[in-house]
């Protein structure tokens, strides 16, 4: 049992690495589309502390380090839906080039982790399920598993139902357990129809 359950996740990995890809090429195209937008915001930040001939602060060094290219926004935006560094700190950065583009790195974040990742993940979740089913000697051993546990509870029913323990059920002992509410609910469970029984 251990080496089929081994063998459905080695399969659901297998299965998952094209689904793997394109999510991160949808993940890299919704990153550069947001990183060109906010490198957009910075560099303009930048022209107007330069024309306004004030000399730049702390603030300034750090807008050009997390949003001075394109290349360096992506990896911020990154970080920020990985947990690498709180996305309120790049969204506060980017704040001094405009709340606007503060407001771009939280709309990149919801858009990421409540839409794009969880629709992911259903699909992740599907296809694991798809590939469960395919696996015939899981199904197999699944099945021989529930009949040995339908035939463990019958065992105890019939021993429940034999009162006397002779080894044999009269008709009056089956119709007295019959009368009993958890031998009824016992046999429903089993999938046990007391009237073609009693037949």
């Amino acid at each position: 049992a251990l080496l089929g359950e081994l063998r459905v996740i080695a399969s659901m990995i297998v299965s998952s690495f094209r689904s793997l890809f394109w999510l991160m090429c949808i993940l890299l195209a919704l990153a550069y589309c947001f990183a060109l937008v906010l490198t957009q915001g910075a560099a303009s930040y930048f022209q107007d502390v330069e024309s306004s001939g004030s000399v730049p602060d702390e603030a300034f060094g750090e807008v050009k380090d997390t949003f001075g290219s394109v290349l360096v926004t992506m990896y911020s935006l990154l970080l920020s839906m990985t947990g690498g560094r709180s996305w309120g700190e790049f969204s506060h950065i980017i704040s001094k080039a405009g709340i606007f583009y503060g407001g771009m790195v939280m709309m990149f974040v919801i858009v990421n982790l409540f839409s794009v990742l969880n629709i992911v993940t259903g699909v992740f979740v599907d296809g694991a399920i798809e590939v469960a089913k395919r696996d015939r000697n899981m199904m197999i051993e699944k099945q021989n598993s529930n009949k040995e546990a339908t035939r463990k509870h019958l065992v105890a029913l019939l021993s429940q139902l034999d009162r006397d323990g002779d080894g044999t059920i009269s008709k009056d002992e089956f119709m007295d357990a019959m009368a009993q509410e958890d031998v009824q609910a016992f046999m429903d469970a089993l999938t046990i129809d007391p009237d073609n029984a009693a037949e």
